[in-house]
């Protein structure tokens, strides 16, 4: 069947008053947008799907580390939404018919990015994860980011709605974005080359809700540790290094903590989950939560999908046997 073209996917509906919650939302936009000015990238993107019924998108999952794995997932879901009630028949046949060709039990998994099936169209996508910093400090979580407890982390069933009512600096910081692309020099020519290519393609832009990453702080540099979906998540990965990681770790490494260690690192622990705001420090190390913003690219077709660099890049080298 033919599916319509997304409405408003280069337009930013911005308006005079918001909700409440929404206007909180903006102005902490404007203050982070003042006080962080630069826009850096936050690793590797994010790949997942999104289902397009009539003419509204909406995410199907994400958290994949590249399309094959994205792939993978879809094909998960479509073997799900097969055996469901209301599903009619031909449809159930066609979505277990492309989960195996997306997720075989033999044989290499077709590279498929977009199937239509039914009334419903899958593509997998790609996420853009960026951060704030400023002053050479990266963005911490904002005071209304504590609301995204329970939200869930892989974003199933989040709408892709650009057209939804904008305040003055959601609108600023897409404006921003729309031609944001990696650094010279920090990427092989052949990703800015995509980069530039998806900005034509693609020129619309809309915010989705962040992740967290706990980052230790040494002299030289920020090491990502551990991370969560909000900022509480975050925080409580990182007392579990300490009381659960650490303790694992080394005895798998045969050599096992000492009772005083292990004290210690409990001790580590109970004082991060206990502490206020976004910054640790625990046996002599600091740590920081910061916001890792994310980012979809939408065209007149949609979404984004992945770009034709991301497999090998993002993907997980194949093993080559040795046969000798």
């Amino acid at each position: 069947m033919s599916f319509p073209l997304m409405p408003g996917y280069d337009h930013i509906n911005l308006v005079a008053e918001l909700e409440p919650g929404a206007a909180l939302r903006d102005r902490e936009i404007g203050e982070r947008i003042r006080d962080y000015r630069r826009i850096l990238p936050a690793g590797s993107p994010d790949f997942g799907h999104a289902v397009q019924t009539g003419s509204r998108w909406r995410i199907g999952c994400l958290g994949a580390t590249d399309p094959s794995a994205a792939r993978y997932g879809l094909a998960m879901d479509l073997r799900q939404a097969a055996a469901e009630d209301g599903t009619d028949a031909a449809t159930a046949r066609a979505m277990r018919a492309a989960a195996d060709r997306l997720d075989p039990e033999e044989g290499e998994q077709l590279p498929k990015d977009e199937w239509e099936l039914g009334d419903r169209r899958y593509r997998v996508i790609r996420i853009e994860k960026y951060t704030l910093i400023g002053d050479r400090v990266m963005e911490p979580p904002r005071p209304s980011d504590g609301a995204l407890t329970g939200i869930d982390s892989m974003l199933r069933g989040h709408p892709i709605d650009p057209r939804a009512p904008a305040g003055q600096w959601e609108a600023q910081l897409r404006l921003n974005l729309v031609g944001y692309m990696p650094m010279p020099g920090t990427v092989p020519e052949i990703v800015r080359t995509e980069a530039r290519h998806a900005i034509r393609t693609h020129p619309g832009v809309v915010l989705l809700p962040p992740t967290f990453t706990v980052v230790e702080v040494t002299e030289d540099a920020w090491e990502p540790l551990t991370g969560g979906s909000d900022p509480d998540d975050a925080r409580d990965h990182l007392a579990g290094y300490f009381s659960r990681l650490l303790p694992r770790l080394r005895e798998f490494q045969g050599d096992p903590a000492t009772p005083a260690e292990m004290e210690a690192w409990a001790g580590a622990a109970a004082r991060i989950t206990a502490a206020t705001g976004h910054e640790f420090t625990a046996l002599g190390r600091r740590f920081r939560t910061v916001r890792v913003s994310r980012m979809l690219r939408l065209g007149r077709d949609g979404p984004e999908a992945p770009r034709p660099s991301d497999q090998e890049r993002y993907g997980v080298p194949e093993v080559v046997q040795d046969e000798s």
